[in-house]
């Protein structure tokens, strides 16, 4: 069944509206004419959230629509995969997918899955038969996201993910709080967070990630490395690697909390990228002041070549953090946020490192989309 999502700006929960919504942009984004349009209809085994039946010049045909509110990729796969299946079982149906906003990349994967959409920012597709071709693309997002919840990809609340990305097994919500040391009540709220994007199933009274490689994407899209705070320095060394070995011949106290991280912690882990930096996450002034004092560091703005960075994510950047070659580095999950949008061969690291590290946790592990 679909979800009865409403656009407009008011009142949310008139199903009306948002059919007279969906009417206005059929005739004025495609100059469809609207014999008819019907809300969940109910055909044989299937119940999309509306049925129309239009008419463009000489075509007439019927579409299946599914209307998705909530921006996450697990969502919005659902709702491909329900179009595709109302098609399967009603070939004589056109699907079309409809939402305040898509971006070019769900885009891309409608019309490569041959789901036709229509978002309310403008931006159109539908294919009928071999002559009929309406596409219109570019336009902006005009509904930018207001979240009333909290989002699952803030700081605390990735505290959640992470742990549960790590151990993709059922969790209760004390187990789960006491793990990551956060109130039960916030992770109880958090969970009905997840639950609304597609990201979490329950099964009595625990819950357990589902569409892993879904949420992945969407905290790549949420998470900017440039929100931390990034101090420069110059160090006395030949190569990253000199300066990384610094770093291993140094008696670092417990109290120095500290974490390689971008490239030099990929490099660690799984190299690939030639790099020039090396970065290098702390939590406080004492830890900052102990690595300038002991690298010898001096402050430049330009030739920086060590990195002190004071983490945005700040209760969370630390979690699951691995030592390697008697090193700390942030997480695997961490390198690859962080990597992502990374400028300088960022990319090209953070694939490779899905591809040896990380795919196997996200993806053998993901736990089918409902369907």
């Amino acid at each position: 069944m679909g979800n009865n999502y409403y656009f407009g700006n008011n009142n949310m929960s008139e199903n009306n509206n948002y059919l007279e919504q969906i009417k206005q942009q059929f005739r004025e984004s495609l100059s469809l004419k609207i014999k008819n349009i019907r809300e969940e209809p109910q055909i044989g085994s299937i119940r999309p959230d509306f049925i129309a039946e239009v008419s463009f010049k000489k075509w007439q045909f019927k579409l299946v629509g599914e209307i998705i509110k909530q921006p996450s990729s697990s969502v919005f796969r659902h709702a491909l995969f329900q179009l595709k299946s109302y098609v399967s079982q009603s070939p004589d149906l056109v699907p079309i997918l409809v939402s305040k906003y898509l971006s070019e990349k769900k885009r891309e994967e409608c019309k490569e899955k041959g789901v036709n959409f229509l978002d309310f920012s403008g931006n159109v597709f539908l294919e009928y038969g071999d002559e009929l071709h309406i596409e219109r693309a570019g336009f902006p997002n005009r509904f930018p996201e207001i979240r009333k919840g909290r989002s699952p990809f803030s700081d605390k609340a990735s505290l959640l993910l992470r742990a549960m990305l790590k151990n993709n097994k059922h969790w209760g919500v004390r187990e789960l709080a006491h793990e990551v040391r956060l109130n039960p009540g916030y992770v109880s709220r958090m969970f009905k967070e997840l639950e609304e994007l597609g990201y979490l199933m329950r099964i009595n009274s625990k819950a357990k990630l589902k569409n892993q490689k879904s949420i992945l994407e969407d905290w790549i899209h949420h998470y900017d490395y440039k929100k931390n705070r990034l101090f420069k320095y110059h160090c006395l060394a030949k190569s990253p690697q000199e300066i990384l070995d610094k770093l291993k011949r140094m008696h670092i106290s417990e109290r120095v909390n500290y974490a390689l991280g971008f490239h030099a912690g990929a490099f660690l882990i799984s190299a690939h990228s030639a790099f020039s930096e090396v970065h290098i996450y702390i939590s406080d002034e004492q830890s900052s002041g102990f690595l300038q004092n002991e690298l010898n560091l001096k402050s430049v703005d330009q030739g920086a070549n060590v990195i002190l960075v004071l983490p945005y994510y700040r209760h969370s950047v630390f979690y699951d953090k691995q030592k390697v070659n008697n090193l700390l580095v942030v997480s695997d999950i961490q390198l690859y946020l962080d990597l992502y949008h990374y400028p300088l061969r960022g990319l090209e690291q953070a694939e490779h490192l899905y591809e040896k590290r990380i795919k196997a946790m996200i993806e053998q592990k993901s736990v089918p989309r409902d369907g």
